[in-house]
């Protein structure tokens, strides 16, 4: 008998050389059961499949620009640095006021040193981290890798907006035991230490985006190194600026920011609405730039200003409102016209020429064609677009003051806002124009184009206001002149000349003067717009929908 043959059994089963085996059965082994341990588990059930979804959403932007910032050698340098600053600063201060901190209130000094060693990253070292991160991958050339992967341009500006706003977090974070002493210390309120830390944050924030934004449209190396320069000198100006504010306002007033009432409440709300308003058209514009020139950005963009500025009209409005002003200020217009003034000068510099598939997103129908126009790309549309808005803004104003002020005499005296309003307009209908035309007649392909308008911008402003000055001034023997009809596109001395005398002969000239150039450049430049105009929608192309789906017939029964 061979080995491999089983003799038969003449007993029980368990005489069987496996029946007594666990591992076996008929002589096979037996597959080992699954093991019931947690780990092993699908993570569906309980809190681990949130977990998973929101690991699974995070933008990896996101994760990379996390790791390569903690890891860095700066982050280490300048947090380590923060928290030496803070144990010093507890030190000096404790050993300083030793005698008095047991029954005097001490909080208020200790929150100012804390509060200015926790300005310098926030408001210096995260905005220009941020700003670094974004123009090296352009230095670097490894931003041509992010173009071509799956995230789009947005995700990229998001991720490295949130990146930054992780370092913040953390630097709030070693810090927060520090600013909870002072709280305990006595002397300052919660209320003024959460408004003193949120205006600082939101300052780090704005301040980010901008940097963002500079480094989107910095793609040549001097530019790169001239923003560079300028967005540091900035930063540390406002950080100076700042600080200087906020430290003689606690030593000279105490804790008077704990006495806002329910008007310094909505003020607030209404400053943080504007704001977030404002970066979020930032990072908008900063995705504009990085992205592939043939995408249709403009439609957003305009749209986010148009946001914007009616939140500001509404805001406006309900303070004028609720403090019983029913004259607006000539700081609101001219606020609004160098905003207008400087969108302008971007919208003017657009390439206009859009991909065919950004093409298909166009409005189709009448009422689309009507009303959206304006939010087309090109730079007809846009000059067409900036103008409307500031004359809405500017009528707007306007009817809100003659309804409430009803001497209609009064209106283009000194002390009303109508008349410089409609010299800022006119203004902005000018310079943008001239602007706009000069645009037109360079080459369309342009590199940096939209900084290139703005610099135009700037060249024409300059010539425009020092040749007539210098011009008068020498022929009239080095000796002092009035306002005369040479300083018709003078900006500040004609809303001066209007805010102080009111309609003068010599501004009733000039306000002729600017009236007639800006309807006639205003109607130049949308006779040139009508290229912009004609662009309409495309269909899509009969390979992108898809094989059609044939329905099957029945057979005839009754075919030969």
């Amino acid at each position: 008998m061979s080995p491999s043959e089983v003799p038969p059994s003449s007993g029980p089963v368990g005489s069987l050389p496996w029946a007594n085996d666990p591992t076996q059965i008929q002589g096979k082994p037996v597959p080992p059961a699954p093991s019931s341990h947690r780990i092993c588990e699908d993570p569906s059930p309980g809190w681990e499949r949130y977990w998973l979804r929101g690991s699974e959403a995070i933008n990896p932007i996101v994760v990379k620009e996390v790791r390569q910032s903690l890891k860095s050698r700066q982050f280490t340098l300048s947090f380590g640095l923060t928290l030496l600053a803070a144990v010093g600063w507890t030190l000096i201060g404790t050993t300083l006021m030793v005698p008095r901190l047991y029954y005097l209130p001490a909080g208020l000094p200790f929150l100012t040193g804390f509060f200015c060693i926790l300005a310098l990253p926030l408001l210096i070292i995260v905005p220009f981290s941020a700003y670094r991160s974004l123009s090296a991958e352009m230095e670097h050339s490894t931003f041509e890798l992010l173009k071509i992967s799956a995230l789009s341009a947005l995700q990229i500006v998001y991720g490295k907006m949130a990146s930054a706003l992780v370092q913040t977090m953390l630097y709030l974070s070693a810090l927060a035991p520090c600013i909870v002493l002072t709280y305990l210390l006595r002397g300052v309120s919660l209320w003024s230490i959460l408004l003193l830390l949120g205006a600082t944050v939101v300052i780090s924030v704005v301040e980010t985006a901008i940097a963002i934004l500079l480094a989107a449209i910095s793609n040549t190396r001097v530019l790169q190194s001239l923003i560079s320069l300028v967005t540091l000198i900035a930063m540390i100006c406002i950080f100076f600026s700042w600080v200087s504010f906020v430290v003689n306002t606690l030593e000279t007033y105490g804790d008077v920011l704990s006495q806002s009432g329910s008007g310094g409440t909505l003020a607030i709300l209404g400053a943080l609405i504007l704001i977030f308003a404002t970066i979020s058209l930032c990072l908008r514009a900063a995705a504009a730039a990085i992205d592939f020139p043939g995408e249709n950005h403009a439609t957003p963009l305009r749209w986010r200003i148009l946001a914007l500025v009616c939140l500001a009209l509404f805001w406006s409005v309900l303070g004028m409102t609720a403090l019983r002003i029913a004259t607006p200020t000539d700081s609101l217009y001219m606020g609004a016209f160098f905003l207008f003034l400087f969108l302008g000068a971007l919208m003017t510099g657009e390439h206009g020429v859009i991909s065919p598939r950004a093409q298909r997103t166009l409005p189709v129908t009448f009422a689309g064609r009507v009303f959206k126009t304006c939010f087309q790309p090109g730079a007809g549309l846009g000059y067409i677009f900036i103008i409307c808005l500031y004359a809405s803004l500017v009528i707007t104003l306007i009817a809100f003051e003659i309804y409430f002020d009803n001497n209609v005499a009064a209106f283009l005296t000194s002390g009303s806002s109508i008349l410089p309003a409609h010299l800022l307009l006119c203004y902005l209908a000018i310079y943008l124009g001239i602007n706009r035309l000069i645009m037109f007649a360079l080459p369309q392909h342009l590199p940096g184009r939209m900084v290139g308008s703005v610099a135009v911008l700037l060249v024409v402003l300059i010539a425009v206001h020092i040749s007539p000055l210098v011009i008068v001034y020498a022929s009239n023997d080095y000796r002092d002149f009035d306002y005369a009809w040479h300083q018709a596109f003078n900006i500040p001395w004609s809303i001066q000349e209007a805010s102080v005398n009111g309609l003068s002969p010599a501004l009733l000239l000039n306000t002729s003067i600017l009236t007639i150039c800006a309807v006639a450049i205003f109607g130049l430049n949308l006779i040139l717009s009508t290229r912009d105009v004609m662009l309409i929608r495309v269909a899509e192309p009969p390979r992108l929908r898809g094989p059609k789906q044939v329905t099957p017939t029945a057979p005839d029964p009754f075919a030969p």
